[in-house]
């Protein structure tokens, strides 16, 4: 294996072509681009004088919504913590399914945890056991008392719906809203598990009528009507619903927009939300107007019948986004904001039209780059074959660039016909400085031999004989690549691979093992395909051992090998050379050494073949043949992992 070479210059017909210079280009779009950016600024800048009530607009309108996020992830917070606690408390041992500490401990979390309707603790057969807050409209127990709710499996299908859903969910989660005599509800679960086993979970329901009161609160603190959204399409919470007899009059949470009664709430899906309050993107508030529709039917953006709609959206509790808002009338704010809107209409357009043409350029720009950069990092990772040479361009520099990368891709191909290019990609993967230079590490080499190989060539031509040998060596070095060693290099019709370099596998023995499995299993369906082909058969010894040697780039300054050397080599050369003794008409006579066998585990079927003197060693080698070999999901790591690699 050399990586010598010779400067090689590919000389390629050049085709004259119209060319325009990427300067030209980019100072005649740049240009175009400032001359509009400036002109949009001298527009914007008619309605500097108006900026304050925008930012007056701004700062009522992020307080507002900071206000109303904050009351609602108190009031969910509360039943998040309920459900913690309580996971951590039956984590901990302190109640036991259905015991009185387990009644006791929900109590405590209903009575610490106001807002929260119920908790229970619901196990896989769907059976729900727990305590509850008593309502208004309980004519059993006063209001707030807290009772206890017997074991009972739920029926209703839209509950056990829920409950099955959670089961397939790890941590704590908002499920869908569940809907009863008593309301609708927002629930909230976290698995009950101990020593790594989920035995329940515990569910915190939080009426949605409670979100309704903080709206109510807030549009009564801001002179204003607050509300929530399930989505954009229907209502969650808002004042009308935070009325007792709001369930009794017919109105109900998620009930549609158009459906709800609310004029200005019907008309939110056509609202027109304003690009102009910087303030509000870069807290994810949308500033939107919402009109409402004459007596007579009709639409008109008057300002008399406007309103001003502000809103976030917010996740985490449940599928859909809830978003959060509040709406008043524009008068409110006084007509400067209309004035406003006029004054920015040119300044937006050019803006608009500057960003359309940069992203317009850019996307055309970018193209031949994006892709001289894929292919870049496939010739990076020396993933030839799967670069595809790269089309000329009208512009200049791109055009040259293509053709000198099409030229060093030719050469590369040719390059890399004689070197490793797995050796190559794991050099360069490493990133490691001085990777390639000499050092002594322990691997697992392994040595391959055809049975027979000499007699059966000398029955062939030459070229049959070297197809046979590219066919077999593609089946090796398959099976090495594919369990992360490195091929050497071939000596006639054998072949010397090693793992555990130049990348540090600390599983090399195993991997090196699980390697000629997968070769004796390619070479037993290989030559049965080769029967029907008319192919001779072949026969091939391995031998295994794992030790010390010198790994690195070995040879002169302008040819060079990444090989290793040392005694191992020899070792595993002579336990190869023993597969004519212990299997000598096997397909593939797996002989490996006991250091290397000491290093696999029981999914490994090692069958002992004594202590045999190799030669040029002073003391007997113990020997295994190699039987079966287990699947694994992941190759096996080293017994001996402090001398891998």
């Amino acid at each position: 294996m050399s990586t010598s070479a010779q400067p090689v210059r590919l000389v390629r017909p050049e085709k004259k072509r119209r060319r325009i210079p990427i300067a030209v280009i980019m100072a005649m779009s740049f240009g175009s681009l400032v001359f509009l950016s400036v002109g949009g600024v001298l527009a914007l800048s008619v309605g500097a004088n108006l900026r304050n009530t925008f930012d007056l607009l701004g700062a009522q309108s992020t307080l507002l919504i900071d206000a109303m996020e904050d009351l609602l992830r108190a009031e969910m917070g509360r039943a998040e913590s309920a459900v913690d606690g309580v996971a951590q408390l039956y984590k901990q041992g302190e109640f036991q399914i259905d015991d009185e500490a387990m009644s006791a401990a929900l109590a405590s979390a209903l009575a610490a945890a106001p807002g929260v309707n119920a908790m229970l603790i619901c196990t896989p057969d769907l059976i729900c056991r727990g305590a509850a807050v008593t309502g208004d409209n309980d004519a059993k127990y006063p209001a707030g008392t807290i009772r206890k709710l017997p074991a009972e499996t739920e029926k209703s299908p839209q509950v056990r719906a829920v409950l099955e859903e959670r089961q397939q969910v790890d941590g704590r989660r908002w499920g869908a809203f569940v809907a009863n005599e008593y309301g609708l509800f927002a629930n909230v679960s976290a698995p009950l598990s101990r020593d790594g086993a989920t035995k329940a979970w515990v569910i915190a329901a939080v009426e949605l009528q409670n979100l309704s009161k903080i709206t109510q609160e807030l549009s009564s603190r801001f002179g204003t009507h607050a509300f929530i959204l399930d989505g954009d399409g229907s209502i969650l919470a808002d004042q009308r619903l935070a009325s007792p007899d709001a369930l009794k009059n017919g109105i109900l949470p998620l009930t549609p927009l158009a459906n709800f009664g609310d004029p200005v709430l019907a008309g939110y899906e056509a609202r027109k939300p304003e690009a102009e309050f910087s303030m509000q993107r870069t807290r994810d508030i949308e500033v939107a107007e919402i009109q409402v529709d004459d007596k007579d039917g009709s639409t008109s953006w008057d300002g008399e019948n406007t309103y001003v709609a502000i809103t976030r959206e917010i996740t985490g509790y449940g599928d859909r986004p809830w978003t959060l808002g509040a709406y008043f009338k524009t008068s409110q704010i006084g007509d400067e904001i209309e004035r406003v809107m006029g004054s920015a209409m040119l300044g937006l357009g050019a803006m608009a039209v500057a960003v359309i043409v940069a992203i317009l350029l850019g996307k055309r720009l970018s193209r031949p780059i994006q892709a001289i950069a894929g292919q870049a990092t496939r010739v990076a990772d020396f993933d030839l074959d799967g670069v595809t040479p790269l089309p000329r361009s009208r512009v200049l520099e791109l055009d040259n660039q293509a053709s000198a990368f099409n030229a060093m891709l030719i050469g590369l191909r040719a390059f890399s016909t004689y070197i490793p290019r797995s050796l190559v990609a794991k050099l360069v993967r490493t990133g490691e400085i001085g990777i390639a230079e000499p050092r002594e590490a322990v691997v697992t080499v392994m040595f391959t031999d055809i049975a027979g190989f000499t007699t059966l060539s000398e029955q062939m031509d030459a070229a049959a004989a070297a197809r046979l040998l590219n066919h077999h060596f593609a089946i090796l070095c398959g099976a090495v690549d594919a369990h992360g060693g490195t091929v050497d290099k071939f000596l006639g019709d054998g072949m010397l691979a090693f793992f555990g370099a130049p990348d540090r596998l600390k599983g090399h023995a195993a991997a090196a093992v699980r390697a000629a499995a997968a070769i004796r299993e390619e070479l037993d369906k290989d030559n049965l395909e080769a029967a029907g082909e008319g192919r001779p058969p072949l026969h091939v010894r391995i031998g295994i051992h794992t030790g010390s040697v010198i790994v690195g780039n070995i040879g002169a300054s302008d040819r060079v090998n990444y090989t290793i050397v040392g005694d191992t080599v020899n070792v595993s050369q002579r336990l190869q050379d023993l597969g004519k003794q212990l299997e000598p008409g096997a397909t593939a006579a797996i002989a490996i050494s006991g250091e290397t066998a000491s290093r696999l585990d029981e999914r490994f079927e090692r069958i002992p073949a004594g202590k045999h003197r190799l030669r040029g060693r002073g003391e007997a080698t113990e020997v295994f043949q190699l039987g079966k070999v287990a699947t694994s999901a992941s190759p096996p790591m080293d017994v001996h992992r402090a001398q891998a690699g």
